[in-house]
């Protein structure tokens, strides 16, 4: 068994409180930290290359508050896979 599962196995029989736990002291953590500072220079240099393209569009509040409302629904769509697949 790889060590990733076997992680993932203990983690399973965690109680939640240790589960929170266990969470937080991973984003804590330096190579979290590092990792998510990469990915969010990545995701900021393709959203200014999109910029500098003319890849984007302006909003009025009718089309701000649609835009708002299919990422709240993209984000909970993604929360429900995310449990089910826990």
């Amino acid at each position: 068994m790889k060590t990733l599962d076997k992680i993932k196995l203990a983690a399973a029989q965690l109680t939640p409180d240790e589960q929170s736990e266990l969470f937080r002291w991973w984003t804590d953590s330096d190579v979290f930290k590092k990792r998510h500072l990469e990915t969010l220079r990545k995701e900021i240099t393709v959203g200014i290359e999109q910029l500098e393209a003319g890849q984007f569009q302006t909003c009025d509040e009718n089309t701000f508050n649609r835009l708002a409302d299919e990422i709240k629904t993209e984000g909970r769509n993604k929360l429900r896979r995310r449990m089910k697949n826990s």
